[in-house]
């Protein structure tokens, strides 16, 4: 079993992290520097008893944990690396898989993904990037002077491609990982999450970032015009076609397609995209030979295609070369502290559009939107934000100017209302109407707040606002069981 090297600047890090390495049974090292971290794997060499696989925290002083891992990523006998770090999560995850690591993670540590991660990877054969033969092609010529500033050069990244949850920080190693390569994707999710931002992120981090993006959504085509779009028309090929015309195709040539919602394409039309697929040329509507056409192809879609496979609306053949990379890319409501952060974002951003000044998200409006499932996601957060800009007379979005505009929110105001005005109604009850309010609400309250922290009553007293012993006290007094 070849050994782990523990490379980050601070000695309780590398603490934690070598008695994990002791409890998988595996061999480690430290370094507290990147030029430590240079001298330890030139000690070690190669072989079943060098080092396997590179712990790297991103900030090191002198040579920062990029650099480090570009030189190791390098050798003919490169160990695996796992990048660490506290920062940026967007940027630095995609940065680490762009330049070649095989994990990302974020502090504070998981650690017992931490522990199969060491497990597994220092047991594994080595990447042997140099004896690769794609790696060596990649090396050579333009392509490989591409690849390497890619391997070299920051992110880009769309600016609403925002998110620390460990949902979108998946889909940011996944857009690292694809960048680096030619294959085809489809990102799959619902309406609203994104597909878009993604499918530029994937392009703008790849070796075809200077050339074009191209977007067509199938779903926006009449059905006798899908053709001439994407494929292009010659004069005279049908009625109104008064000049020739290039498709989509053509346009993104050098570049990325984003052929979105393709669940929509009609199956009687899938068979000449799969051929192209296949070929990489086009024919033009009318047109007498084949063009070739230098795309990369990247799909989306909101719909089960495996489904519409199953029930025969979506050719299998063609599913399976578009899904050569499948990213799921997860609903607003599974992105936990997302909301907040894009909802910060939105307010920032449109607040100085619509208003022409600063704005900011009141604690009240936040209790709204996370209370919200946001079956629209991100478009619809922000959506609901550009209204409350729209009518903000001051300079802080409260709950009041959301809640009318969240039909959850909306409904439990009304029902709240409707309490009130019941207690105020009926006979006084014992203790009094309002100890009968405040009883009416305190449990369902409580007991929302231990769902969605799945029973954990240190993280459900945080969110109520009160220390865990006050949380067991109501509990007790209010005749809740723990879960």
């Amino acid at each position: 079993m070849r050994k782990v090297l523990i490379v980050d600047d601070e000695p309780s890090v590398r603490f934690v992290l070598a008695r994990t390495c002791e409890r998988a049974g595996v061999p480690y090292e430290e370094a507290g520097s990147a030029e430590e971290a240079r001298t330890k794997l030139r000690a070690s060499g190669g072989g079943k008893d060098g080092v396997g696989l590179v712990l790297l925290d991103v900030r090191l002083p002198g040579d920062d944990g990029f650099k480090l891992l570009g030189e190791i990523g390098g050798r003919v006998d490169s160990p695996f690396i796992v990048v660490m770090t506290a920062e940026d999560t967007m940027r630095s995850a995609v940065e680490a898989m762009k330049r070649g690591a095989a994990d990302y993670l974020g502090k504070p540590f998981d650690l017992e993904r931490v522990e199969r991660i060491v497990r597994d990877l220092s047991a594994a054969p080595p990447p042997g990037h140099a004896d690769d033969p794609a790696a060596q092609a990649e090396e050579r010529g333009e392509a490989g002077a591409e690849a390497r500033r890619l391997r070299e050069g920051g992110v880009a990244l769309p600016e609403t491609l925002i998110g620390r949850s460990a949902a979108m920080v998946e889909v940011y190693k996944e857009i690292g990982r694809v960048a680096r390569t030619e294959m085809t994707v489809l990102l799959m999710g619902e309406s609203g999450t994104g597909k878009e931002l993604v499918a530029r992120a994937i392009h703008a981090n790849s070796t075809r970032a200077r050339g074009p993006f191209v977007t067509v959504n199938m779903a926006a085509i009449p059905r006798d015009l899908i053709e001439s779009e994407l494929y292009g028309h010659e004069k005279g090929s049908f009625t109104g076609a008064v000049e020739r015309r290039p498709g989509k195709f053509e346009l993104a040539s050098g570049g990325t397609l984003f052929l979105d919602e393709i669940g929509e394409m009609p199956i009687e039309l899938q068979a000449k995209l799969l051929r192209v697929l296949q070929e990489r040329e086009i024919d033009r509507v009318g047109g007498t030979r084949p063009l070739a056409v230098d795309v990369r192809i990247v799909a989306a879609t909101n719909a089960d295609l495996a489904r519409s496979v199953e029930e025969g609306r979506f050719r299998r053949d063609l599913y399976y070369r578009l899904a050569v990379v499948p990213i799921r890319l997860p609903p607003l409501r599974e992105r936990e502290g997302d909301v907040i952060l894009l909802a910060r974002h939105f307010v920032a951003k449109f607040g100085e559009q619509l208003k022409g000044r600063p704005v900011q998200l009141g604690k009240d409006a936040e209790a709204v939107l996370l209370a919200h499932p946001w079956p629209g996601n991100v478009r619809e957060l922000q959506n609901v934000l550009q209204r409350a800009l729209l009518k903000l007379t001051g300079n802080r979005v409260g709950a009041r100017d959301v809640a009318t505009l969240v039909p959850a929110a909306a409904a439990s105001e009304r029902a709240l209302t409707g309490l009130v005005e019941g207690l105020l109604d009926a006979e006084p009850p014992e203790g009094g109407r309002y100890q009968a309010a405040i009883a009416a609400i305190e449990v369902p309250l409580i007991a929302a707040a231990l769902a969605r922290t799945h029973g954990n009553q240190l993280r459900a007293a945080e969110l109520l606002g009160m220390n865990r012993n006050t949380l067991r006290e109501r509990m007790r007094a209010l005749g809740m069981k723990p879960r």
